[in-house]
């Protein structure tokens, strides 16, 4: 399947590939880049110079060599940050280097 919207947030020009996704049992037969190549020609159709997605660099799919294949390339890198809390006892029984 593939999702597509007309447009990119306010860049009207701009076709943007919400979803991709080929079943587990499809894969590795080109199904996701033909459905890529359809896509870009539908939003061509439809007058958008840029077609545009967003990825996670770091799945398990490696998603990325069929977007490269397709002909797209990075344009921006994002990285998230996250932090496992600890619970509140754990933290006051750690020292801190300051001198308060």
């Amino acid at each position: 399947m593939c999702l597509c919207s007309p447009k990119l947030g306010t860049a009207a020009t701009t076709g943007y590939i919400d979803t991709l996704g080929v079943r587990r049992a499809w894969r590795k037969r080109g199904l996701g880049l033909a459905l890529l190549r359809h896509a870009f020609r539908v939003l061509r159709e439809l007058g958008k110079e840029h077609v545009a997605l967003h990825v996670d660099a770091q799945s398990l799919t490696v998603a990325t060599r069929l977007y490269e294949k397709a002909g797209m390339h990075v344009d921006q890198l994002a990285h998230e940050y996250q932090l496992k809390q600890q619970p509140a006892a754990l933290l006051s029984t750690v020292k801190s280097g300051w001198n308060t």
